[in-house]
């Protein structure tokens, strides 16, 4: 009997941070455990008021991404969140 792993074991799809995170780093060079400090830094500088994913995406915006494929993943998922 012949069967490859990712058959027996569907891995969980990536977040939106995930997505987020890759994308910057790819984008400055920076590792992945690089940016995902950055972004945790500042999240700390605004107090954690501002969720991760949220905070992922001013720093994407600020070296120059196109964020708006994620702004209406985000929007629902915040306004579910709160409702």
């Amino acid at each position: 009997m012949d069967f490859k792993l990712e058959d027996v074991i569907k891995l969980p799809d990536k977040g939106i941070a995930d997505e987020i995170v890759e994308e910057i780093s790819e984008k400055t060079g920076k590792s992945h455990q690089e940016v995902f400090s950055m972004i945790s830094e500042k999240q700390e500088r605004m107090n954690n008021l501002v969720s991760f994913e949220v905070v992922a995406l001013i720093v994407a915006k600020e070296v120059g991404i196109d964020i708006s494929k994620y702004l209406a993943v985000l929007e629902e998922r915040i306004f579910n969140e709160t409702a």
